[in-house]
Order: structure tokens, then sequence, then C-alpha cells
């Protein structure tokens, strides 16, 4: 295996130069920081192609680490690990990880798990700047792969018993949108006043990757090139311990574990065990030194997409480490307490709690790696497996094996039926006879905790507040139907292999007369990039049966005639597997395909609102949905350019989540445009934005004071007026949706065989009031329960019979407006196929 990538063998003649400039230290010890950056770290911020340097001298200079790309971001930056180990065990290294493996099977025997922890060194990964304007712990990496280099007295002895793995930057491209923007307004000197410009990040900021998605809320769903990289490289560590370095606001002091609750259960009592025991190694360093700190509040361990909660679910202790910066801090700040906060200072408190937590891990690895076995043997003990089944469509439980290999979860298929006595998930039919092609997903595996709770129709949450959404269990995310049975059910299961990345490649049949396409989110992305490519297509708008097979509302149609070389394009488009050729217009049920009710698609000019006022996470998910899973061209533009725009040139507008005042001043060009032809479609907060510009009704969060205990309220205490706000949030929860299946929005989007139903993430107050003159295309049903997570009976009664989709006219234009963001975190796909149909479609 090579130590060094191609590009780290450039750096002999960085080495040569040191090496002439100080012979001696380069014989003895790797070189500093300084010495291959020229500065000291903490004066200046280092951006992305200085770690990178810094981190092939030191690979090139010390036998102890290894430069390993392990992919790329969308703007071309290298990722990569180092690995840091001694020579003795960097040699052994392949060995090491396969007795590591060994670990993770729920099968290793307790002797056998025993005898690699007394032998084996423990594996302790370092993720730093997922957040790339919580810039200091990427200063933090370098001064701590040089402690361990140089076998700093902090670190003495360490690598003796661990193999360390430091990532220093998991999100090149926003470090360098952060850096490079604070080079360019800082002056000569950094200004401590937090009202000054370098202060002041502009829209979108640091924070997101290229695609201005949270790095840092993406570990469960993979939807970014960086996280699918960087989960590829896991099951080759396996590590024990993993810490991710950030930053909260300025103002603050440092947290480190334990974590505040909630917290999930299916944990095993040595995570919550070791985040003690860092946090009190991690204070007695603190405490040395009289920094400020805390532990136990604020940061939680229940969303799984976090880089504590995530391989805390692998079976690592995964911790967050957070210090006071963030993207204000800038080189130096001044906090209300009147202490100034630098960039040195930022960097040192990561440096010492990195090193805190090696001699912590080092000082018990054997205990380590036994704890992290016995954790690894209970996984998925006493769990049922999940089936999840195929039905009319099966791309949707084919995108959901998908996702979980991705994950590292282990999956099966049935080669023949079954019977099983299974138990449904809420809000799906019983059964008890299983297809062939159910899969089924054990709990018991090496990925059992994080299979179960990414599957599991609710985790519980045993708190009064929670950090993120509570709930996102992944058979309603898809709207796949899901079963509980013990284990042994059914016989011939085949392990499924990985999944292979890119567009569909199997070649379409030949066809005489055309093809039907089913609706739905796998069609959506093929069929715009077949009418991108030139192809024609029409969309069949009520139930019809071709050659025996019934075709639901929304089918497309790709007709042979006036398609030149139709089955290449269709192929190319990723249409191949989906396409299924027809030689007859004529149904044999429903509309023929040359009815005035099949209607003529043509690709729609699309621009999408971004700037000021707008959510950069909404706004990124849209532009990557489009861009790289629909092969959608749009325009991205300027919110506070919308009154010079020539609006004519579009004719969808698509506004994320945004605030009203990325509306401000463009109303009547908005009016205007829509009443001459436009279509508007907005989600989230930018959907109430856009209601009040057009009359939609939106139904009142609030009630009276009467209703909610009237003044007494009031005059609770503050503790309890804390509780009953939380009580009034709705942080993500799983509700089910009706649906009109013969609206255009909605097809493609209802369960399997119930076309009038589905289920939404429903996050805020946002609910729109039915009312004449607005078409409803998704509501909450009366008597609303909810299907996972936190919400009050009180919301509960609120959002009964309330709008999700609406869709009104106005003029010759119309506007969609959604109650939340359908493309929210890219990983809720059951309500997709209405998103899509809002842009190629319409009402």
């Amino acid at each position: 295996m090579p130590r060094l990538s191609s590009r780290a063998r450039l750096l002999p003649a960085v080495v040569a130069a040191l090496a002439a400039a100080h012979p001696v230290a380069a014989q003895d010890a790797p070189p500093s920081p300084e010495q291959v950056l020229g500065y000291a770290l903490g004066e200046r911020f280092t951006p992305y192609a200085g770690v990178q340097r810094y981190s092939q001298a030191l690979a090139e200079a010390s036998p102890l680490v290894d430069y390993r790309p392990y992919g790329r971001t969308p703007e071309g930056r290298e990722l990569f690990q180092l690995v840091i180990a001694s020579q003795r065990n960097l040699q052994n290294l392949p060995a090491i990880l396969a007795a590591n493996a060994e670990l993770t099977r729920p099968e290793t025997s307790p002797e056998r798990a025993r005898q690699v922890g007394a032998s084996n060194p423990a594996v302790v990964y370092f993720s730093y700047g997922v957040h790339g304007n919580e810039s200091s712990s990427s200063e933090a990496a370098l001064w701590t792969a040089w402690d361990l280099a140089r076998n700093a007295a902090e670190v003495r002895g360490v690598l003796d018993s661990l193999v360390v793995i430091i990532d220093p930057v998991t999100n090149p491209d926003g470090r360098d949108r952060y850096v490079n923007w604070f080079q360019s307004v800082v002056g000569a000197a950094p200004n401590v006043n937090p009202q000054a410009r370098e202060h002041r990040e502009p829209w979108p900021g640091g924070r997101f990757n290229h695609y201005l998605f949270d790095l840092n809320r993406d570990w469960s769903w993979a939807t970014q090139p960086e996280t699918k990289a960087r989960l590829a490289t896991w099951w080759q560590w396996n590590p024990q311990v993993h810490v991710d370095f950030h930053e909260m606001f300025y103002n603050s002091s440092y947290f480190f574990f334990p974590a505040a609750a909630p917290i999930n259960p299916i944990y095993p009592a040595h995570i919550l065990a070791w985040g003690r025991r860092f946090g009190q190694g991690n204070a007695r360093a603190f405490d040395a030194q009289g920094w400020a700190y805390y532990t136990g509040e604020a940061f939680d361990l229940f969303y799984p997409g976090y880089g504590d909660s995530w391989p805390s679910l692998t079976g690592a202790v995964g911790m967050t480490y957070e210090q006071a910066g963030h993207g204000a801090a800038g080189l130096a700040i001044q906090q209300e307490s009147g202490d100034t906060l630098t960039l040195r200072d930022r960097a040192l408190h990561h440096r010492a709690s990195g090193q805190a937590t090696l001699r912590t891990a080092a000082s018990g690895k054997s205990a380590l790696l036994n704890d992290f076995a016995q954790g690894q043997r209970t996984a998925g003990q006493g769990e049922a497996d999940f089936l999840l089944v195929p039905g009319e469509d099966p791309t949707r439980v084919e995108a959901l094996v998908a996702h979980l290999r991705r994950q590292g979860i282990e999956v099966e298929r049935a080669s023949g039926g079954f019977n099983a006595r299974a138990t449904a998930y809420p809000g799906f039919a019983a059964r008890g006879q299983f297809p062939a092609g159910t899969y089924r997903v054990r709990a018991r595996q090496a990925r059992g905790r994080l299979a179960v709770t990414l599957l599991q129709p609710e985790t519980e949450l045993k708190a009064e507040y929670s950090y993120d959404v509570s709930a996102w269990s992944l058979p309603y995310a898809y709207g796949v139907s899901a079963y509980r049975a013990g284990a042994g059910a059914g016989t011939g299961w085949t392990p499924v292999s990985a999944p292979a990345e890119g567009v569909g490649t199997a070649r379409a049949q030949p066809a005489t007369y055309g093809w039907l396409v089913a609706p739905g989110g796998a069609a959506g992305g093929p069929v715009i990039r077949f009418l991108a490519a030139g192809g024609r297509a029409s969309v069949v708008t009520r139930p019809s049966t071709f050659a025996g097979r019934r075709w639901p509302a929304g089918t497309w149609f790709i007709p042979a005639r006036g398609n030149d070389t139709v089955q290449g394009r269709i192929t190319r488009a990723g249409l191949g597997g989906l396409a299924v050729p027809v030689s007859s217009g004529m149904a044999e049920s429903g509309i023929d395909l040359g009815s005035e009710n099949v209607a003529r698609t043509r690709l729609p000019r699309v621009a999408v609102i971004g700037g000021e006022g707008v959510a950069a996470t909404s706004f990124g998910a849209h532009w990557f949905y489009l861009e790289q899973e629909l092969g959608l061209p749009f325009d991205a533009v300027q919110a506070q350019e919308l009154t010079s725009l020539n609006l004519s040139r579009y004719d969808v507008l698509v506004l994320p989540e945004a605030s009203p005042r990325a509306l401000r001043g463009a109303e009547d060009a908005l009016k205007t445009w829509i009443s001459n032809g436009g279509r508007l479609v907005a989600v989230g907060d930018g959907a109430a934005a856009a209601a009040a510009l057009v009359d939609v009704k939106t139904r009142e969060a609030g009630t009276s004071d009467s209703a909610r205990g009237g003044p007494s309220r009031y005059l609770a205490g503050r503790e309890e007026r804390q509780r009953q706000e939380w009580r009034q949030e709705v942080p993500g929860t799983i509700l089910p949706l009706r649906l009109d299946p013969a609206h255009p929005l909605s097809f493609g989007a209802g369960l399997d065989g119930r076309p009038d139903e589905t289920f939404a993430l429903h996050t805020g107050s946002l609910v729109f009031e039915p009312s004449a003159g607005v078409e409803t295309v998704a509501y909450f049903p009366e008597r609303l329960t909810r299907i996972s997570g936190v919400i009050s009976p009180e919301n509960l009664r609120r959002l009964q019979q309330g709008s999700w989709v609406v869709s009104k006219r106005m003029g010759g234009g119309s506007v969609v407006l959604f109650a939340d963001d359908p493309l929210f975190r890219l990983f809720w796909r059951a309500t997709n196929p209405i998103y899509v149909n809002a842009i190629l479609l319409g009402p």
C-alpha cells in the first residue's frame, strides 16, 4: 500500500529546503507548521492549500505519517486523511485493521475480543472543519499532527497504543470560501470590534459545502460527495473514538462531552461512560490552564446525522467539541466579557482537548477495545428484523436499499415468496404473505444499531427539548411498506451488493409505437434529461390500461415517431430500465395515447431565487437536486435583483425557504409576471412570504389566552414557560397526508395501491387554510394522529384539515405553495414527485 499520493511526492524540494535551513532539526524532528507555511499558527488563517501543503510535507518527512487521499470536493479539492502511528503499527496496519474489524461483528467471542484488545492499538479518528467558517479547528489539526509526529511531551507514547486518523479539512470548499472572503476584507491589523465588517459574513457564508449543504447533518443521508467519500473509508478504520471539532458563537467558552439530553436510548453503556471519562480528562487539561468550559448542556446525542451521534451508532465513542469563535470571530474579537478572543486561543484550546483525548484513549486502550467489542456483541440483541416490500413501483424500495447499503448496512433479498408473522408499521396494511423480492435488514449485524435507528418507526425522545428534528424513519421517507418480523423469516436470502453511482445505463428495448414510463421519484430525473436532450414526451393524465398493464395517472408517454434516435436517447437519459415498449396507442381501458388528455410536456425555463433573505441550505438543496439529480438547467438569481431582471425569460421561479425581506420591493413585478403566465413555486417560510403576496390564507399558529391557560401561563416560572414554548414547537414530525390523486401535482406521489396517501416530515407551524379559489393538492386529514416524533395535541388539532400543498391560478399563471421544504436535507423522498410536478407540469 503506497504511503503517499503522487501529489505528496512533489514535496521533496520543500523538505530539502527545510533540511538546508535547519540541518539538525531536519534529522531530529519533522518540520513545524511555521517552517513550512512561513508563519506561526494563529497569526493568520491557513487556506486549504496551506493545510494540504503542510500535511504532505509532514508525511514526506516523518516515517510515522501517511498522507491518504480519499475523494474530491465538488470544486475539485482533494479530500485526505493523515494516518499517524508508530512505524511498527504502520507496517502492520492491514493486520491491525483486520483484527479491529473482527471486533465490529456480533459473533466475535469475548475471548477473541480480549486477545485483540491486549495486542491491538485502538483507532482514534479526529475530524476538523466540517463547517468551513468554524476555522480554528484546521489550524489545531496541523498542530496536533505535528505533536504526534515529533512525539511531543503532551502526547508522548500515545502512538504505542493508538492509530490516529486526522482529517484536517472535511469541508475544503467551505473553508476556502470563508478564508478568501476574510482575507479580502481584513485590514492591516484585525479589528476586534464585533460590528466591523470582518465579523459580518455575507450570504451564504462559509459554513456549508459547495452546494450549501450542512455536512454535519448529512452523515445518515450521504447526499454529498464529501460525505459519501468519508463513509467509504469508515469501514476500513472502524474507529473506537471519533471527535468532531467545531466552533460555536464567540461569547461562549468551550464544550466537550458528556452530552446533553436527549440521548438516543439505543447506545450501549460504554458510549456514555467513555463520554464522561473523556470529559474528565479534558477537564483536567483545561483546569490546569484556568480555561472556561462546560459539559452536559445544549449539544445532545439524538439526531442520527451528526458527527457524534452517527459514529456512536457504529460503536465509536462519538463526541463533539465546541470552541467559542465561529464565522464572526475572525482573527480576534472582543467578547461581551471584555476579553479578546484570538484565532490562536481558539486553536490552542482545540489542540489541548485533542491531546487530552489521545492521552485518555491511550491510557485505557485495552478497556476501550473490549468495551467496543462488548457493545458490538449486543448490537440488535432482542430486536426484530425489518422487511421492506416492493410495490407497484419497485424503484422506491430499491432507492431505500441503496441508501442503506451506502451506510454500510447489510441487506438481503428474498428469492421467493414466504409467510411470516410480522408487525406492520403504523399507516401500512397488515400482511402475513411477502412476495419474492422482499428485502430483509437484520438487526443483528455490525451496523445493527445504525440500521435500527434509521429504520424503526420511532426513536424514543426522553427530553423536553431537541436540538434538531425528532423523527426520520426511512421507510416513511421513501414511501415503502415496512414490517418487523422475528429472525428466521423466509428462506433463500441473497446479500445485496453496494449500489453503483451515476445514471443507469440499461439499454431501452425497441418499440414500434412508443414507450410508457410510470410516474414517481425515479422517473423525474431521466425524463428531464431526455427532454433536455431534445426528446419529446407527454403525460397521460388519467389511469389507463395498455397490453394488460394498468398505468396510473401521470404516466409518461414517449412516442417513437418524431423522436430522432429515440431509443439511444432513452438509454442515455437513464430511462432504459424504466421505459416499457408499447405497440399500440389504443387503451384497453382509460384514454388512448392520442387523446387530448395526453398532454405534451416541454422543459420549462427555470430560475431559483437566492441571496440575502433566502435560507442558504434550502437554496443549496434545490440547487443540488435540480442540477445533480434531475439534470434540469436553471438560472440562480439574486432576490435583491428581482425588480431589475427580465422575468419574462422564465416560465418558473422557485423560492426556497426565505424571509419576507427576500421579496420586499419585488411584489408588483412578481404579480405581473405571474399574471402574464409565470409559475411561482415556493416552499416553507418562502411560501409563507409568497402567500401574503397572492392572498392565500395561512392558519394562525397561536390560540387565545383562555385556550392556553390565560394569565397563569405568563405567571409560570421561567423553566415552565420554556417547557410550554417547546411544547408548541413542531421539530420535524412525521404525519400522514391526503392527496388529490387527480391533480397533476400528485401524479406518482401516492403510496403503493393508495394514490391518495403519503407521509410528510412537518417542521414549524405553517399550514394553509383551505378556501375558495385555492386548490388543495395535499392536506392533513381530519382526526390527525402523528406517526412519529414530537408534537403537542394542540398542534395536531390545529393542523387537522389544513392544506400542506396548494395551488392558485392568477391570470395566465399560477402559484404552488408547500408548507414545508420537500427537499429538506434531501432525505425525505416521498414528496419529491410533487415538487418535480410543480416545476414540470404545474397545476
